[in-house]
């Protein structure tokens, strides 16, 4: 399997590098087979998507790996071209190409298809790198869903999906981001973690801080957290939980309902109706009043900052299942 450690380190770009990777058909054999039926078609478009989820996961993996090796971060597009190839010899897994704007990727996803591609999911590398990526600052991005779209419906047979503003396919994508997600929830054991984590095991304290934020909500708001209190090190940075002393690190909630979005203002979202510019001692006045102060008074109860964000739960599933980041969802 090629690796990206071995490539040399240099700048990524945070415009329009796309990872694109395809799975081909299953390879011909001599012996004729049965016609497959209608469930053996589906089961098999399954296993191709998913194994094109896992090859994704598997490369944005690699990607933080090299950047976290690189004094100044990341990678080039340029030297990704030994990736470009292939994951593996094997003709049956998943191809891997890096492109470095839409034109790229689109010609990429012809290639592909022509190659008896099944599956292909296209994903802007800094959506799943960054957490504070989420503005694609792009525009060519804002449009490639339209030219995909059409290469879709030339080749109905394809099972094509592009991670991508304007979201406009989200029952596809919930169906792909089922492929990332962990077979067996860790969920309990997860949440006793972080309340040990972030509350020194207080269950009072814990109590208290749910108490707060439940009670300044919207009604059948879900509340959820990630972030390090959950995995126990910074995603971008790798540092512990706390490195920096007791009380230190934040606690990210995010905040589920079309109720609790309404609740921001206008201006205050990354990508309207998916996610929001987080609430929190900086920045207390991109949302209602009355969520800032259930804010505040969950962050005295905590004992350490807290911010609040408010996101679509399928986006949440997306990032969760590109990064490798965990959550727990605390109540509502």
């Amino acid at each position: 399997m090629t690796s990206l450690r071995d490539a040399p380190s240099r700048t990524i770009s945070r415009v329009s590098l796309l990872l694109v990777v395809a799975r081909p058909s299953r390879p011909e054999v001599d012996a004729p087979l049965p016609v497959a039926g209608e469930a053996d078609e589906a089961a098999a478009s399954a296993t191709a998507r998913a194994d094109v989820w896992q090859a994704v996961r598997h490369e944005v993996e690699e990607l933080r790996g090299a950047r976290s090796l690189a004094a100044e971060g990341g990678v080039s597009p340029g030297a990704l071209d030994g990736l470009a190839r292939a994951i593996a010899d094997d003709p049956d897994d998943p191809s891997v190409r890096y492109a470095a704007n839409p034109e790229e990727a689109v010609a990429d996803a012809e290639a592909a298809i022509l190659a008896g591609a099944r599956a292909i999911a296209i994903v802007p590398v800094a959506l799943a790198l960054d957490e504070d990526a989420d503005r694609l600052a792009d525009p060519g991005l804002e449009h490639l869903h339209e030219r995909l779209d059409e290469l879709a419906r030339r080749h109905p047979d394809v099972d094509l999906q592009y991670v991508g503003p304007p979201y406009h396919a989200v029952p596809a994508l919930e169906s792909a981001i089922a492929a990332l997600r962990p077979v067996d929830s860790e969920e309990p054991q997860l949440l006793a973690a972080a309340i040990q984590r972030a509350f020194a095991g207080d269950l009072d304290r814990f109590a208290r801080f749910m108490t707060a934020l439940q009670a300044g909500v919207p009604p059948g708001t879900r509340l959820v957290l990630r972030g390090s209190a959950v995995q126990g090190e910074s995603y971008r940075t790798g540092e512990p939980f706390d490195a920096r002393g007791p009380g230190t690190s934040d606690l990210d909630v995010v905040l589920i309902g079309e109720d609790a979005m309404a609740a921001w203002e206008p201006e205050a979202f990354y990508l309207r109706g998916v996610n929001t510019q987080p609430l929190w001692d900086d920045a207390p006045g991109v949302a209602d009043p009355r969520l800032d102060r259930a804010r505040r008074e969950a962050q005295a109860a905590a004992g350490r900052p807290v911010s609040l964000q408010a996101m679509a739960r399928w986006f949440l599933d997306l990032r969760s299942g590109l990064q490798g980041t965990p959550y727990v969802v605390l109540g509502g």
